[in-house]
């Protein structure tokens, strides 16, 4: 009973997330401000608080589901894409009227609106040269490059097509603006999107975010390591000093001494490094074949099928991970 009400909290937990999204488009909507915006703003902050407010198992749960329903939804919006496109053309009276009273106000909305993400790009980075010269230097400038191709990688999608079709059907100009957003999704993606690994690879932007973030992989590893070492060893041991969980802290221990000796020298112990991971993918697939094996025979049940067959799953994601970096 307690399993099955731990799993009832956890999907209950998950639905309010999508529920929360509608509640904060419907409160948008009553002071009247963008319910589109109002969304995305609710998304920014439960996306900035999850790593603190939800436990783990709610987050892997909520990732799987949320993956999936971010690929039906956006699968569904193009649709409607479509379907929307196909209504506006009839009602403007066809194609030729598109092409013929509505391209050129289109093109240079287009352009307007490519020029302006440049515009902001540049001149936010220009704030960032200026606060530095003013002595905040927090956040480092991205220089020309890097500005050239982030203001080239702003396509247009999902939200350009919600905030049009949020608009009311009595506002005069919503076909127009209903085309025109049709226009920005399919000039930013096939146009921008298709072009953006050709502008990377030649201006070569330098990789900024190694300097802002000067903790690579290896030192942050270090950095977890201590901090659980340090918890381990006040309470590895009892109110009188005797030590009650040596296993665990020897464990803890070793793993810090591991995590300072790789850090600073992945290449040289990345060999090694590969064949310890192949070694856990392994004892990971034989666990796993031995776990089949005992239910097919009847030996354990589905609940300890399940459970068990998650730990050898995160275990086998985190070997892969390891093994990537």
């Amino acid at each position: 009973m307690f399993v099955v009400k731990r799993l009832e909290d956890e999907y209950l937990i998950i639905a309010s997330s999508v529920l929360m999204g509608w509640a904060a488009y419907i409160l948008s909507e009553q002071v009247h401000v963008s319910g589109v915006i109002g969304t995305v703003v609710c998304g920014l902050i439960c996306g900035w608080h999850q790593h603190t407010v939800f436990s783990a198992t709610v987050r892997l749960r909520g990732t799987s589901f949320w993956g999936v329903l971010v690929f039906l939804l956006e699968a569904s919006v193009f649709m409607l894409i479509g379907s929307s496109l196909r209504e506006v053309v009839t009602r403007v009276g066809g194609f030729e009227v598109v092409f013929d009273q509505m391209a050129a106000p289109i093109l240079w909305i287009v352009l307007a609106m490519v020029l302006a993400r440049f515009v902001w790009i540049f001149l936010f980075d220009g704030v960032l040269v200026l606060s530095r010269r003013l002595g905040y230097r927090r956040f480092e400038t991205l220089g020309w490059r890097a500005s050239s191709v982030l203001s080239w990688a702003g396509m247009r999608g999902v939200v350009t097509l919600a905030v049009a079709l949020s608009v009311p059907a009595s506002l005069p100009g919503r076909d127009f603006m209903l085309v025109t957003a049709f226009a920005v999704i399919l000039v930013t993606v096939l146009v921008q999107g298709t072009t953006l690994g050709a502008v990377i690879r030649w201006l070569k932007p330098a990789d900024v975010g190694s300097r802002i973030a000067p903790l690579g992989m290896s030192q942050a590893e270090v950095a977890l390591a201590l901090a659980q070492l340090k918890v381990v060893e006040l309470r590895a041991h009892a109110a009188d000093g005797t030590l009650i969980h040596p296993q665990l802290l020897e464990s803890y221990r070793r793993r810090a001494q591991i995590s300072r000796i790789y850090a600073g020298n992945e290449q040289l112990h990345q060999p090694r490094l590969q064949a310890h991971f192949d070694v856990v993918l392994e004892a990971v697939a034989a666990a796993r074949a031995e776990l089949v094996r005992l239910h097919r025979d009847g030996q354990i049940d589905d609940h300890v099928l399940h459970e068990l067959e998650r730990d050898l799953d995160l275990e086998e994601i985190s070997a892969h991970a390891a093994k990537s970096t």
